[in-house]
């Protein structure tokens, strides 16, 4: 009886360690998160700051390719702000997170440039629905969750970008594709069940 329960706990043990991460069990998750390392790694091993540059630019386009997307895994691990300026940053693969936050004063300031420009003046989407600003409130930092949401919904709707009108350096190049992280609206967000 004590050898099969000492057996039997082992067996759970291991099973724990041979476990997919949970940002692979979501197909689509997983061939965004291949996508970026398939583009960053040849850069950055190549020294070449052109290349960097370029895979930067194509990872960018890889996310705003993505759109909107559902039951994506991820850890959150920083909370700022209160509940009307939440900011929010959630790891969902090796060294990639999404950013999302309800700053209306840096959202304003982006309506700045749309007056010179020819898009909607309407005002951009906070980057966290009242429902994810609620499930904030019952989650710890550290704590893997699920989220759905939609990829860039918040860089598209009139935040000034001054790296856009100016450039960026290499290194910050360089820094981006080691880790990436995404500007993104999330509309849920709950406790990861597995």
């Amino acid at each position: 009886m004590r050898r099969n329960f000492l057996l039997g706990g082992a067996g759970l043990v291991l099973t724990g360690c041979f476990d997919r991460p949970c940002h692979e069990r979501n197909p689509a998750q997983k061939v965004f998160l291949d996508g970026l390392q398939e583009m960053a790694k040849p850069a950055l091993a190549s020294n070449n700051p052109l290349r960097v540059e370029e895979a930067a630019r194509q990872s960018i386009a890889l996310a705003g390719k993505v759109g909107a997307f559902e039951d994506w895994c991820g850890t959150l691990t920083r909370i700022e702000g209160n509940a009307q300026t939440a900011a929010v940053t959630i790891d969902i693969g090796r060294q990639v997170s999404l950013y999302a936050f309800n700053d209306w004063a840096l959202a304003f300031a982006g309506t700045v440039t749309d007056f010179f420009s020819t898009r909607s003046r309407a005002a951009p989407p906070p980057g966290l629905s009242e429902a994810a600003v609620a499930a904030l409130k019952t989650l710890r930092l550290g704590e893997r969750v699920t989220l759905s949401g939609r990829m860039g919904e918040i860089a598209g709707s009139g935040v000034l970008d001054l790296s856009r009108l100016f450039g960026k350096s290499a290194a910050e190049h360089r820094q981006f594709l080691q880790t990436p992280r995404f500007v993104a609206r999330i509309e849920a967000l709950q406790a990861s069940k597995k």
